[in-house]
């Protein structure tokens, strides 16, 4: 069994596989996908965060993209790009790591939820297959360690492909000990002893397969050098190269990029070009690597900001935010009801926009229509999908 897991199953050529983004710390929706056309945005948005309507990228009369977004709006008008509003769950936590914990485990409960919505849904999806690739994080962790937790399945971590493998030798000798010991062939007696082997063993061939298509990718784009850039960047050349995975997980090399509760616009404009430039960047790799048709990448943050400007040019925590996906199977454009920004309308504490779609829905969706797994027993009950 082991050897035949090790021989390790390819991807098939039209398997589809989930990039999850994660924009770590509380995304801005209102300076993302910009309300210009609504009075009230411009009430509460002074000079310091407010996107200058002559600047916005418009797409409707209501609505526009940051200016730095301009490779979305391209990719909106291939018809790969979608938005879906006022992604959030009732009674929201306005803790980072509160809330992270609920959008890593699918569950309001946070962690007291054993495993990760990732890893319960490849328990589901992927029941019989031993393969520690099938789900992979690339970057940093920032709570993937969570997400990807399943009973069967638990998930690869994998911060920079080149440096990825057993870490615990001091010496080379040491290092070619661990190999040779924990080579395929190798006799354990049974019990305990040959689990830690086996475990031992598909981790040390699924690093030698990431590590080997990590440095040997030659992407047909030239991917901006930034950590989005680098990151999907390495996920193009494992989906590019058959590695078996079919979700993979990434974000920003860091903690809380987005929390910007002071001196927002410069910040949020650095992180919305860097985001813009490697997204683009990724998805036209793929289309030119004949890969793109498989690929969905879905953003997801903890929660989004308020729809007031703070004292200090920035904007705090609140609670529904817009949610973004890409790729030639959306549906394109916007879904779901936009958040109002009346002011009877937002919340009683910290002016945040009331949620309008649950965030299960939007795993549940991603699970069933796009994956193939039944979303029920990933999330403990059926919630609507969306279209």
């Amino acid at each position: 069994l082991i050897r035949a897991a090790l021989a390790g199953p390819k991807a098939e050529p039209d398997q589809r596989v989930l990039v999850v983004l994660q924009l770590d710390g509380g995304n801005d929706t209102l300076s993302t996908l910009v309300p210009y056309g609504h009075q009230e945005y411009h009430e509460y948005r002074k000079a310091a965060t407010r996107i200058e309507e002559s600047k916005v990228i418009k797409l409707d009369a209501e609505l526009g993209l940051h200016p730095n977004l301009k490779g979305w709006k391209e990719l909106l008008d291939e018809g790969i790009f979608a938005a879906i509003h006022g992604v959030g769950y009732p009674n929201p936590n306005f803790s980072h790591f509160e809330s992270t914990n609920i959008w890593m485990m699918g569950d309001t409960r946070g962690r007291k939820v054993p495993h990760g919505w990732v890893g319960r849904a490849c328990d589901v999806g992927f029941p019989d297959n031993p393969d520690p690739k099938v789900v992979v994080a690339v970057g940093p962790n920032n709570g993937a360690a969570l997400a990807l937790r399943g009973a069967r399945h638990a998930g690869i971590l994998v911060e920079r492909p080149d440096s990825f493998g057993y870490s615990g030798a001091e010496t080379d000798q040491q290092a070619a000990t661990y190999r040779k010991l924990n080579e395929p062939g190798a006799r354990t007696a049974a019990g305990k002893l040959e689990w830690v082997t086996a475990t031992a063993i598909t981790a040390n061939a699924a690093a030698e397969e990431i590590r080997r298509l990590g440095a040997s990718y030659k992407p047909k784009i030239e991917y901006p050098d930034s950590p989005y850039g680098r990151n999907l960047r390495t996920i193009a050349g494992l989906i590019t190269g058959g590695l078996c995975t079919r979700i993979y997980w990434t974000g920003r090399d860091g903690r809380l990029e987005f929390d910007t509760h002071s001196n927002q616009r410069p910040r949020h404009d650095n992180l919305l070009k860097e985001l813009d430039a490697a997204l683009t960047a990724f998805l036209r790799d793929l289309k030119q690597q004949g890969q793109a048709e498989r690929v969905l990448l879905v953003t997801l943050s903890e929660f989004g900001r308020t729809a007031k400007e703070n004292g200090n040019k920035g904007t705090d925590h609140a609670a529904a935010a817009a949610q973004f996906l890409f790729g030639p199977g959306v549906k394109p454009g916007f879904h779901g009801k936009h958040p109002s920004l009346k002011p009877a309308d937002l919340l009683p504490t910290g002016s945040g926009l009331k949620f309008a779609t649950d965030f299960r829905s939007v795993y549940a969706t991603v699970l069933e229509k796009w994956l193939g797994i039944p979303s029920e027993p990933v999330l403990g009950q059926k919630w609507p999908l969306i279209d």
